[in-house]
C-alpha cells in the first residue's frame, strides 16, 4: 500500500508532467527544405492554431520522437499533382507525401500551382487539374485553410440563415450585428443549431 508521501510525490509528478505537456508547442513538418522566408509565412499561418506557438520542422531535420500535429506542403506543381493523382510520386518529397497519404495522414497543401492559370488555360485542362484536386482531397490532401477569429462582424441590416451558415463554416462562433439590425426566424434558429451568438453592437 502506498503511503501519504508517496501518493503526494506521485500526483505532483502527474501535474507536472501534464502542465510541461500543455506549455510544449505542437510541432508542425513542412514538406520542402529549410528555408527562412517560408518558415517565416507558415509560423504566420499556423500560429492561431497554436496558444503556445509551433516548432517547425523540415525535410531532412531530425523529429527527436517529436510526432507533428500537420504536415504542409508548400507548393504542389502540376505534374506532382497528376503524378500523385494516380499513386506515383516522382521524387523524395513526393515519395514523402504519398507514404503519408498511405498511412491515413492528411497533408495540407498551401498553394496549387494549376490555379494560377485560370484565366489562361483551356477550360478541360483547368478542369481536369480541378478533378486532379477533388481526387486528393478524397485521399486526405487537402487546401489549408487559414484559421480566422472566432468574431465576425457583419454589416448587413438583415441577417439571414445563410449568413448564419456561412459564418458557422469558416468557424465562426460570434456574429456582431449593426444595433439596428434584424434576424429572420431562421438565422436564429441557425445560429441556435450551431452554438453560435449573433450580438448587436454596444451589446455585451
Amino acid at each position: 500500500m502506498m503511503d501519504m508521501a508517496e501518493l503526494v510525490r506521485t500526483i505532483v509528478q502527474e501535474v507536472l508532467e501534464r502542465t510541461e505537456a500543455a506549455r510544449a508547442k505542437a510541432c508542425v513538418r513542412v514538406l520542402a527544405p529549410r528555408d527562412e522566408a517560408l518558415a517565416e509565412r507558415v509560423r504566420t499561418l499556423v500560429a492561431p492554431y497554436y496558444e503556445n506557438g509551433a516548432d517547425l520542422l523540415f525535410l531532412g531535420e531530425e523529429d527527436h520522437g517529436r510526432r507533428p500535429v500537420r504536415h504542409i506542403l508548400p507548393v504542389l506543381s502540376c505534374s506532382d499533382m497528376a503524378a500523385l493523382a494516380v499513386g506515383r510520386a516522382a521524387s523524395a518529397c513526393m515519395e514523402e507525401v504519398l507514404g503519408l497519404l498511405l498511412r491515413g495522414v492528411e497533408v495540407e497543401v498551401l498553394e496549387f500551382s494549376y490555379r494560377a492559370y485560370v484565366d489562361t488555360a483551356p477550360g478541360p485542362l483547368y478542369e481536369l487539374y480541378a478533378a486532379h484536386e477533388r481526387t486528393l482531397a478524397g485521399y486526405g490532401l487537402r487546401a489549408f485553410r487559414p484559421r480566422l477569429p472566432e468574431k465576425v462582424m457583419v454589416r448587413e441590416k438583415l441577417i439571414t440563415a445563410a449568413m448564419v451558415e456561412h459564418a458557422g463554416a469558416e468557424g465562426r462562433r460570434t456574429m456582431v450585428i449593426p444595433a439596428g439590425a434584424s434576424i429572420t426566424p431562421l438565422a436564429a434558429e441557425k445560429a441556435e443549431e450551431l452554438n453560435m451568438r449573433i450580438v448587436k453592437e454596444g451589446e455585451a
